[in-house]
């Protein structure tokens, strides 16, 4: 009797098991959509991609199931956008200072104070702003899908003083990221020695640079406060990050499916200004904690501007040309 209570157990639990399985989001999914990104698990970003996910799942009907590979576990930032295009993967995310490689126009995020506002950024990137780089990416072999911002809000470390002032980054080592980024430091007066964002920590302990420069989100998660004792925040330039899709793949789907990723798009896009402003506010008052936060005022952030705004702009026009005035004048119309 005991062995026949057994069998049926053992029946009930596989029938149980073949529900749950032929029921599950996976197993009724008709496409799959592999996403890498940069980020760590523990960062907002990566919780509005997993957002995305459940959006397009729920709005599909299940009929796309979503799966995520964090913290470049699939393919370093570099790489995402040939492997998107060539299918390796059905789409990624990356940043602005990436697609600038192939796409100058893309820096017109980073020159100093012009696209800083939150309200700006909205308007740009749901806007003319958004839709010109859009199709700009799209002539490399991609479908772009949706603007992530990561921060607005950018903070400038140092071991002995806080730095104020243009002069006090006078003969000082900064860290160094992109070309017209690098640009803007030198402005200031520092001298740009490149060094990507994973290895900063070991550059601080090391004594290798002067100045740690990120976003406050960045500086929090990644330490900055064990080596340096001052942080001054300053609103100066904007790192975004954009979801883009194989073209390939996006065609293979229903237009009512496209419609779905487009809506948790729109969705996932707005969320991620909201989750930026909150990261921040959050990450400024943790940084507070461990170091002498500096909150750029507006007679400061005068001064920055006026030494770093113009050598940033020359170049950025240089390399875009036309287009990249049209961009600049788009801005400009924007933040009237």
């Amino acid at each position: 009797m005991k062995e026949v209570g057994k069998m049926k157990v053992a029946r009930w639990m596989i029938v149980v098991s073949l529900v749950l399985l032929f029921s599950s989001p996976l197993f009724a999914a008709q496409y799959k959509m592999r996403i890498s990104h940069q980020m760590p698990e523990t960062h907002f970003l990566s919780g509005d991609v997993k957002d995305f996910k459940n959006l397009v799942e729920q709005k599909t009907g299940g009929k796309v199931a979503v799966e995520i590979y964090p913290a470049a576990q699939a393919f370093k930032p570099k790489e995402t956008m040939n492997a998107v295009a060539t299918g390796a993967i059905e789409a990624a995310v990356t940043t602005n200072f990436e697609w600038s490689g192939i796409i100058p126009a893309m820096d017109i995020f980073l020159v100093p104070f012009l696209v800083t506002k939150i309200p700006v950024i909205d308007k740009a990137i749901s806007g003319e702003v958004g839709a010109t780089l859009f199709k700009k990416m799209e002539t490399k072999g991609v479908v772009p899908v949706m603007w992530m911002l990561q921060t607005r809000t950018n903070i400038y470390t140092s071991k002995e003083k806080p730095l104020i002032m243009p002069a006090d980054f006078k003969g000082k080592k900064i860290r160094g990221t992109s070309k017209i980024m690098n640009l803007g430091s030198e402005a200031l007066g520092a001298a740009a020695v490149p060094i990507s964002g994973p290895e900063v920590h070991t550059a601080l302990e090391r004594g290798t640079i002067d100045i740690g420069l990120t976003g406050v989100d960045a500086a929090l998660t990644r330490h900055y406060y064990e080596f340096h004792k001052y942080g001054t925040v300053s609103n100066n330039f904007t790192v975004i990050h954009v979801l883009f899709v194989n073209p390939t793949f996006w065609k293979s789907l229903p237009a009512d499916v496209q419609s779905a990723i487009r809506e948790s798009a729109r969705t996932v896009q707005k969320k991620s200004l909201e989750d930026s402003e909150k990261f921040k506010d959050m990450s400024v008052a943790e940084l507070k904690k461990k170091m002498n936060i500096h909150m750029q005022t507006e007679q400061e952030e005068q001064a920055w501007q006026a030494v770093m705004e113009k050598p940033v702009l020359d170049h950025f026009l240089k390399t875009t040309d036309k287009e990249g005035a049209e961009l600049v004048d788009l801005m400009s119309r924007i933040k009237r």
